[in-house]
């Protein structure tokens, strides 16, 4: 196997690798196999040419078209020939080596082009005899191959050329050179990465990465072939590209969609008026015309204008230059035409002719353009129309403007509504309608008209659009409107009420919507918020002996007054957080009245208790025989607050808990006291004060009989 064929398996398994791994979706080149008549025919030929005797010499998978509009190519569209097959120069490029040996023949002048040692193989050859208008026929294309970039330098050089033969010509000159230069050809290895690399898109190699839009591995920036020919005469091209070496690694040349052209001239006009129909009136408008040239626009070009018509040159009309050069780079230039006012009625028209004789092959080819001058238009007026009485506001009326006169259409606007004639409008109150109308000659005319509403007056809906209440309360919201057309009609949105105004209590912020509505069908909304204000009345004690408390606030939010009532006949308190001591040990009930700024109350009621000074006394036995006398077992004491009982056998087990001081222990029937046995028992008694002062009391308590 050659290193060459060798290299292309490798490539080959490294692209089907590389097929493996997921890609995105890009747009892509796309190709159609096509025979070569009509490519040349309906794909390259462009303006100023004729072409016949279209042969093509290959295979037939090696021509067709392109689109190249999703590509990185350069070119939008037009004829792709390659050494291998067409589809094979869709991307994207994941393959270093992608080509076919097809086993067609070489081509003879590609040969001539690489010396006498090299060998073209899979040669597509495309010939036809053209013939031009112009002195000079050119077209634009791009090479491209997969021997990039491995291969530049080496003798698989693949070749292409574009071959012309005819008049003024010596012999076979190639026409596919690098601009600028002295007939340096385009090929692989005088266009590179680094050779003349600024004509040069590489699009990677296919193995490390490459372009998402094309298959080959480099190809040429957007190049125009030209050559200078005698107009009228026959000449015959022959385009044509192989493979060098050997019929692998396909190379393929790109041809732009009417391209294909030679130097020629157009002639248009484009009269100022909407819809104009070669029609130019005095004093009104303008006739822009437009010389165009086509090809390329690299060196001056003078063409000659005449005048025809019964129309006066010069005096019916705008004199214009009879000599039009295009400057180097310019492919377009224009006058324009005004017709002048005479005061001669002339109803039927002028007619003018402007004319280019452009020398053709077989015969003058005459390009022209052609309009008539008509008189003015008669003069524009336009009448608004009678005023309008309107009941209600809002009533629709068509606002439109008689119109005569001027030319038309016409730009027709009310104040500053948008154009329209007619327009319905809304008015809301008494409004003047100016109209104004602009023909295609610009002249302008205004008129007006009213739009009155009488005996209305303006519907008002004056209430209050927010309150601020207290918990519990209620409140009237809403009201009555003034003016509109009576009778009006009153909506609450949240219950259906048709009342002007409502009771309302809501328990939380709440917004009330009530619309009126007029017989004009007039409506005002509003929306009304009504804040609740929630107060919480709520305190807590501490003791500071058994009778005196210090009462804590804890009331929110937003507390400015307080009213204490201790519950014992006493004056109370308006103190945030009274001291207060009670003369007597006995249970109250303390209430709180509290008010915030906007005289928001709530009240809290909690029962106190005042307590006699701490005593306590706990007996060491007790006989719960059923006589009535020390049967049951407990301390003894007063001023506590919690109270907790545990009695402990010898073993350490409880056989009795409370925690209520009025529980004690051998309280029950008689077959309660008869199941405690006589014996020594351990008590533990806990206590807390008011002040929260922790006691415990231990000891051993015996049950005697």
């Amino acid at each position: 196997m050659s290193i060459r064929r060798y290299k292309t398996f490798f490539n080959i398994l490294a692209g089907c690798f590389l097929l493996l791994v997921p890609c995105a979706s890009h747009a892509q080149l796309s190709v159609t196999q096509q025979n070569a008549q009509s490519l040349v025919q309906n794909v390259l030929i462009g303006s100023g040419v004729t072409v016949n005797n279209i042969s093509f010499t290959g295979n037939p998978i090696m021509i067709g078209s392109f689109n190249g509009s999703n590509s990185n190519i350069g070119l939008q569209s037009g004829i792709i020939m390659s050494t291998g097959k067409i589809y094979d120069a869709i991307g994207p490029n994941n393959s270093a080596s992608t080509g076919d040996d097809l086993g067609v023949n070489g081509y003879s002048l590609l040969q001539n082009l690489l010396g006498p040692d090299a060998e073209t193989n899979d040669a597509a050859v495309l010939r036809f005899n053209f013939t031009c208008e112009g002195d000079k026929v050119q077209f634009k294309y791009v090479f491209a191959s997969e021997e990039y970039p491995e291969y530049v330098g080496s003798k698989y050089n693949d070749v292409f050329g574009f071959f012309i033969q005819g008049p003024g010509i010596s012999g076979t000159q190639n026409i596919a050179r690098i601009p600028g230069t002295n007939n340096v050809p385009v090929t692989i290895n005088n266009v590179n990465q680094s050779s003349y690399s600024a004509y040069f898109v590489n699009n990677g190699n296919g193995i490390t990465g490459g372009g998402s839009t094309v298959q080959f591995d480099g190809f040429t920036r957007p190049f125009i072939a030209e050559i200078a020919v005698q107009p009228c005469e026959q000449y015959t091209i022959i385009m044509a590209i192989a493979d060098v070496s050997d019929g692998l690694y396909d190379s393929g040349v790109f041809l732009e969609a009417q391209s294909f052209t030679s130097p020629e001239v157009h002639i248009r006009q484009q009269i100022s008026y909407v819809g104009a129909n070669q029609s130019l009136y005095e004093n009104c408008g303008s006739n822009r015309i437009i010389l165009t040239r086509t090809g390329q626009t690299d060196k001056p070009m003078t063409v000659f204008l005449e005048a025809g018509g019964t129309a006066t040159y010069g005096t019916d009309y705008t004199a214009f230059p009879r000599t039009i050069t295009f400057a180097p780079g310019q492919d377009s230039v224009s006058f324009d035409i005004f017709a002048f006012k005479d005061d001669i009625n002339e109803a039927a028209g002028e007619p003018v002719s402007i004319i280019y004789r452009d020398t053709g092959c077989t015969e003058i080819k005459i390009k022209r353009v052609d309009f008539t001058i008509f008189d003015p238009p008669g003069p524009l007026q336009v009448n608004a129309g009678n005023d309008v009485n309107l009941v209600c506001p809002g009533e629709p009326i068509l606002l439109q403007a008689a119109i005569s006169g001027g030319l038309a259409p016409y730009a027709v606007r009310w104040n500053n509504l948008q154009l329209g004639n007619p327009l319905t409008v809304n008015p809301d109150s008494t409004t003047s309608y100016r109209v104004t109308v602009t023909d295609q000659c610009g002249n302008t005319v205004r008129d007006s008209m009213m739009a009155i509403i009488k005996d209305y007056t303006p519907l008002k809906y004056n209430i209050k659009l927010a309150d601020t209440i207290c918990s519990g309360n209620s409140i009237r919201i809403g009201g009555i409107a003034t003016g509109g057309k009576a009778p009006l009609s009153y909506f609450w949105l949240h219950n259906g009420s048709a009342e002007p105004s409502l009771m309302v209590q809501p328990e939380k912020d709440t917004e009330y919507t009530v619309s009126v509505t007029d017989s004009c069908n007039i409506t005002q909304t509003r929306t009304i918020k009504i804040k609740v204000r929630q107060v919480h009345a709520l305190f807590d004690v501490t003791y500071i002996d058994g009778k005196t408390i210090q009462f804590k606030d804890l009331s929110y939010p937003d507390i400015s007054r307080w009213q204490w009532d201790f519950g014992d006949q006493s004056a109370g308190s308006d103190v945030q957080h009274p001291l207060y001591a009670y003369a007597d040990t006995c249970r109250y009930w303390v209430s709180l009245v509290v008010f915030d700024n906007n005289l928001c109350s709530d009240t809290v009621r909690n029962p106190i208790k005042a307590y006699p000074p701490f005593n306590f006394y706990v007996p060491n036995a007790f006989t719960p025989d059923g006589d009535g006398i020390n049967d049951y077992f407990s301390g003894i004491g007063e001023g506590f607050v919690t109270y907790e009982m545990l009695i402990f056998n010898r073993w350490g087990e409880i056989i009795f808990q409370t925690k209520s001081f009025a529980d004690k222990w051998g309280q029950g029937k008689r077959d309660v006291l008869d199941r405690i046995p006589i014996d020594t028992y351990v008590y533990k008694i806990i206590l807390t004060t008011p002040m929260l002062e922790r006691k415990q009391y231990v000891g051993r308590i015996s049950v005697i009989r």
